[in-house]
């Protein structure tokens, strides 16, 4: 069991309850924002041209993940330096501005709109990022003991519980939502984004309410733009050559050139940070061996995270057909199993200790990878709710835990960067995974169009398929045709999304390893 370091602040535990909830509400808010555009999306793209240059589309959501993640280290810092209450106003302002600007975005028009739509969804990203360690340092220093294992175990249901939100919200929002203004043409979607400034409004006013008055233990040292810099970088580098290997091939000389710039912007972030004074990431904390197996259990799971996410609503769409009010539920399952599992996750590790609950998480979460590898054509959707309900409850027992185990680690002086750290890691795990979905995504979008532009693939296709009177037929013209290929495109999906799962129940079992070593203080 933990053996924390006792509380920074002094303040009674219904104020601290209450500065901490009030605080939870912007992180639910970013991770709404997550879920919500992955509904959005089909709508979205609509405006913007259609789904041809997916590799391009994706950085609707992947500009949200990247500026989340090198929000997180700087905010984890700024906690450190300057307070995590004054910087977590700050950090909700840029959401706000972030998503007024995207909501507006679509007046820019269809050529300039789309690139206007990804830069303010990097505001609203670094706004959201920011939010998670700036709560989780004020959970920290607010709270001690088994209240601090339940309050970061809050603090990270927060996220979830806003991704379980989020599907339905967009949905009611998709469907019902119409607010006219005169003038304007203003889009349903364009909601999605417009209605987080009041929400966000009333939470600024609620902590200025609550906590206005509370003030964290600051610490002398500088902020690391160098090395924010070069991780940006690398992050953006890398994951945007994964993201277009799928439309040009790994052996292009861009995606090369991708890989190679983000590895040597990695090697000298590292080597950057452990000669600076201030580090961004203060990499001397891997030496530890819970803190690096509490990050380990981060990456690796924010990966298998990202495919459950991503892939289960697109199994619902193209495999199913049974459209977004489908995947919307899915999703739903989804995200509220792991919002309840952080939960418990919280309550449990306080008792019996971050490595049994973290074990266990990762084997549930495992469990329900596995199950989807049965998924087909003929698959219930029942079943696909329950498979990932069961990944989801998994993967929420394991953010207590690690959450925990890092803090711990990191000391009363880092617990904004620890957080951060932790985070960061989940999060570069769900930009890979969600890179490497769209670049398989890209490559079977490219070949379904050839089949249609191309006649002799298109022959030879249907001939291997047992239907040869259909040789030289013209697709717009023969309904019969156009069903076979929805089948066979049906057939290749499910196998495609298998593929997809089975590399994620590999990297989830891997996690395995490092959970063992997911401890608190009297267990190291």
């Amino acid at each position: 069991m933990s053996s924390l370091p006792p509380s920074s602040v002094a303040m009674h535990p219904a104020a601290a309850w209450a500065a901490l909830i009030f605080a939870s509400l912007g992180v639910l808010l970013g991770g709404a924002e997550l879920m919500v555009v992955a509904i959005a999306l089909p709508s979205i793209v609509a405006d913007f041209g259609g789904w041809a240059d997916l590799a391009r589309v994706s950085w609707i959501i992947n500009a949200y993940l990247l500026a989340y993640v090198v929000a997180m280290p700087l905010a984890g810092r700024g906690a450190d330096l300057w307070g995590a209450r004054r910087l977590y106003v700050v950090a909700l302002l840029l959401f706000i501005i972030g998503s007024a600007g995207a909501g507006l975005s679509r007046f820019a028009g269809p050529e300039d709109g789309l690139a206007w739509l990804i830069g303010w969804r990097v505001v609203q990203g670094f706004g959201g990022g920011a939010l998670v360690p700036l709560s989780m340092a004020l959970a920290s220093h607010l709270f001690t003991g088994r209240r601090r294992a339940a309050a970061l175990g809050l603090e990270g249901a927060a996220t979830y519980i806003g991704m379980a939100i989020g599907p339905a919200y967009g949905a009611w929002v998709l469907l019902n939502f119409s607010l006219p203004i005169p003038g304007l043409d203003v889009a349903r979607w364009q909601w999605i984004f417009l209605l987080n400034v009041p929400i966000g409004i009333v939470t600024l006013l609620l902590i200025y309410v609550v906590a206005g008055g509370v003030e964290t233990p600051r610490v002398r040292a500088g902020l690391d733009l160098g090395g924010a810099l070069l991780l940006t970088v690398a992050l953006v580098a890398g994951i945007g050559a994964i993201t277009i290997s799928g439309a040009t091939g790994w052996t292009d000389p861009l995606v090369i050139a991708g890989l190679a710039t983000g590895a040597l912007a990695l090697a000298a972030f590292v080597w950057f940070e452990l000669r600076s004074r201030a580090p961004l990431v203060d990499l001397r904390l891997f030496r530890d061996r819970a803190f690096s197996a509490a990050n380990a259990v981060s990456l690796l799971t924010g990966y298998t995270l990202a495919t459950a996410i991503i892939g289960g609503p697109v199994f619902v769409n193209r495999v199913l057909f049974d459209g977004d009010a489908a995947a919307s539920g899915a999703l739903t399952g989804l995200t509220l199993a792991i919002a309840g599992g952080a939960l418990v996750g919280g309550l449990l590790t306080g008792f019996i200790g971050e490595r049994i609950v973290s074990l266990v998480g990762v084997a549930i979460s495992a469990a329900g990878l596995g199950l989807a590898l049965g998924w087909g054509v003929g698959t219930d959707l029942d079943r696909l709710v329950r498979d990932l309900a069961i990944f989801g409850a998994g993967f929420g027992l394991t953010v207590s835990p690690r959450a925990t185990a890092a803090v711990e680690a990191a000391g009363a002086g880092a617990y904004g960067v620890a957080s951060a750290t932790l985070q960061i890691s989940r999060t570069i795990g769900m930009s890979v995974g969600l890179a490497l979905l769209t670049s398989i995504g890209q490559s079977r979008i490219d070949e379904l169009s050839s089949l249609i532009t191309d006649p002799a693939r298109r022959n030879r296709l249907v001939v291997e398929l047992g239907r040869p009177e259909l040789v030289d037929v013209d697709p717009n013209a023969s309904l019969v045709l156009v069903g076979v290929l929805e089948a066979w495109s049906q057939g290749e999906s499910a196998g495609v999304l298998r593929l997809v799962f089975t590399i994620a129940l590999g990297v989830g079992l891997l996690a395995l390893v490092p959970a063992w070593f997911v401890r608190g203080r009297k267990g190291m």
